[in-house]
C-alpha cells in the first residue's frame, strides 16, 4: 500500500538540477551503493559525512525538515570545500563554501528539505567538492508526505490509452468516513452502496476518463472525504497530455508553478481567504536569470464563479511566493475546482484551486 502525501509537481525543478549533477557525477556515482542511516558512512578518499542518509519518515504537507550531517577530514591536512550545492531546490543548505576543515576536524552541515503540499515519496541529494579533489560527498534526505488518509496507488496512470481504473483509499487507524464525490460528482464504489451499506474505512473507487474530450483532460482527480483535515484528497493524473505538454510556454517564458494545485480549509461562500502559490525558474543553477521572469503583475480567476487578487510576491532564491486572496463568488456547495492563472513579465501559466464549499 503507498502511503499518501509530500500535492506536489516540484518536479520539473528537481529533475533538472538532477540531470545537471547527475551527468557530472556520472563516472562516481556508478561505484557508489545506496545507503541507510544505520549504514557505514559514504567515502571519498579520507572524507566522509554521516549520516549518509536522513530518514524524515512521514511528514505533514507544506512543512520543512531540517536534518544535520558532520563531515569529518580524516586527512593530515587542512582541506577547504570547494562547494555544497542540492540537487533540489526544494532544498536549502548552510553556506559551507570556502569553509576549511583542520586535518582530523570535523564541520557540521546543516539542510532543510521542504516538503510539497501533495502526496508521496520526496528525496534529495546534497553534494559537497573539495579543492583538489574531484570526488564529492553525497548525502541523502528524504521522507514521505503523508494526507491522513492513504490511497494505492498514489497517482492515476491514464497512460498509453488506459481510460480507467480503481484505487484504494483507506483510513490508517481503521475508522470509518464516507466519501462524499470525485471532481464534484457521485462516486463509483466497487462492492459498496452508499445508500444502505455503513460508513467503512476502506473503499475501491473507480476513474474513468473514456467520456473526457482529447485535450480537457485536467491534472488532478480529486475526492472529497468528510474527513477533517483531509476535505480533498489530490491524486496526479499521469497521461500525456498532463505533462510538458500541459504548459507548453515553461521554457519561454523561464519559469514554472512548482504545484499546480492549490489546497485549503473547506470554504465559505462569499468569504475571502488568503492562499499561496510559488514559482520557480527553470534556469539551471548559477546561471544569469531572464529579466523580469520574477515580476509577477497578477493572480486572476479564468472562471467568473471565482475571484482572485495578489496580494503580494517575495522572491527567495530562484523561487518567488505569490500571496493572493480567492473567493468563491457562485456555487451550490460542494466541491470545486477552481482555474486560476498567474502572470509576469515574461508569460503566464495556469494552476488550480480545489476545495469543498459550505452551501
Amino acid at each position: 500500500m503507498t502511503w499518501i502525501s509530500f500535492n506536489t509537481s516540484r518536479v520539473v525543478g528537481c529533475f533538472t538540477m538532477w540531470l545537471a549533477a547527475a551527468s557530472m557525477l556520472h563516472a562516481q556515482s556508478a561505484t557508489q551503493s545506496s545507503a541507510t542511516q544505520t549504514a557505514s558512512p559514504i567515502q571519498n578518499s579520507q572524507f566522509t559525512i554521516t549520516p549518509p542518509l536522513i530518514d524524515f519518515g512521514v511528514v505533514k504537507p507544506g512543512s520543512q525538515q531540517q536534518g544535520k550531517f558532520i563531515i569529518h577530514n580524516g586527512s593530515a591536512k587542512t582541506v577547504r570545500i570547494e562547494s555544497a550545492f542540492p540537487s533540489c531546490k526544494c532544498t536549502t543548505l548552510s553556506d559551507l563554501a570556502n569553509k576549511e576543515i583542520p586535518a582530523g576536524g570535523d564541520i557540521e552541515l546543516v539542510a532543510s528539505l521542504d516538503a510539497p503540499g501533495t502526496p508521496g515519496e520526496k528525496d534529495a541529494k546534497v553534494f559537497v567538492t573539495f579543492a583538489g579533489n574531484d570526488q564529492p560527498l553525497i548525502a541523502r534526505m528524504k521522507g514521505v508526505v503523508q494526507f491522513p488518509l492513504l490511497v494505492d496507488p498514489a497517482f492515476i496512470d491514464a497512460l498509453k490509452g488506459k481510460t480507467h481504473g480503481v484505487v484504494e483509499i483507506s483510513s490508517p487507524n481503521k475508522a470509518p468516513f464516507h466519501i462524499l464525490s470525485c471532481d464534484g460528482v457521485a462516486p463509483q464504489f466497487v462492492d459498496f452502496d452508499p445508500a444502505k451499506d455503513p460508513a467503512r474505512a476502506r473503499y475501491l473507487v473507480r476513474w474513468d476518463f473514456s467520456m473526457v474530450p482529447d485535450g480537457k483532460l485536467q491534472q488532478w482527480w480529486c475526492v472529497e472525504t468528510d474527513v477533517k483535515d483531509c476535505p480533498i484528497l489530490p491524486f496526479r493524473i499521469r497521461h500525456e497530455s498532463t505533462g510538458v505538454r500541459f504548459d507548453p510556454k515553461m521554457d519561454e517564458r523561464r519559469w514554472f508553478i512548482t504545484e499546480s494545485i492549490v489546497l485549503p480549509d473547506r470554504l465559505t461562500l462569499d468569504k475571502p481567504v488568503d492562499l499561496e502559490v510559488e514559482i520557480e525558474s527553470t534556469i539551471g543553477r548559477g546561471k544569469p536569470q531572464p529579466a523580469g521572469w520574477d515580476a509577477v503583475r497578477a493572480v486572476a480567476s479564468i472562471n467568473p464563479a471565482f475571484t482572485a487578487q495578489m496580494i503580494s510576491s517575495k522572491r527567495v532564491g530562484d523561487r518567488v511566493r505569490v500571496v493572493f486572496r480567492f473567493t468563491v463568488v457562485k456555487s451550490s456547495g460542494g466541491f470545486v475546482y477552481a482555474p486560476l492563472e498567474i502572470s509576469t513579465d515574461t508569460g503566464s501559466a495556469r494552476f488550480f484551486v480545489a476545495a469543498t464549499v459550505a452551501p
